[in-house]
C-alpha cells in the first residue's frame, strides 16, 4: 500500500475478496480504521494534500 498507485480496494479484491464492501468492513474491523486512512497515513499524504499537489 505504501508505494503502489490504485486503489487499495482492488488489492483487497486480487487476494480473493468478493467484493469491495466485504473488504472494507473486514479491514475495518481488523485493524480499526479504513484501508484508504491506513493507505495515506503509509503514504505520508492525505487526499487533501494529494488534491493540492
Amino acid at each position: 500500500m505504501r508505494y503502489r498507485d490504485g486503489s487499495v480496494v482492488s488489492v483487497g479484491l486480487s487476494v480473493g475478496y468478493d467484493s469491495a464492501s466485504q473488504f472494507s468492513r473486514e479491514y475495518r474491523r481488523m485493524f480499526g480504521a479504513s484501508s484508504g486512512k491506513d493507505a495515506e497515513r503509509l503514504r505520508g499524504t492525505s487526499a487533501l494534500q494529494q488534491a493540492i499537489i
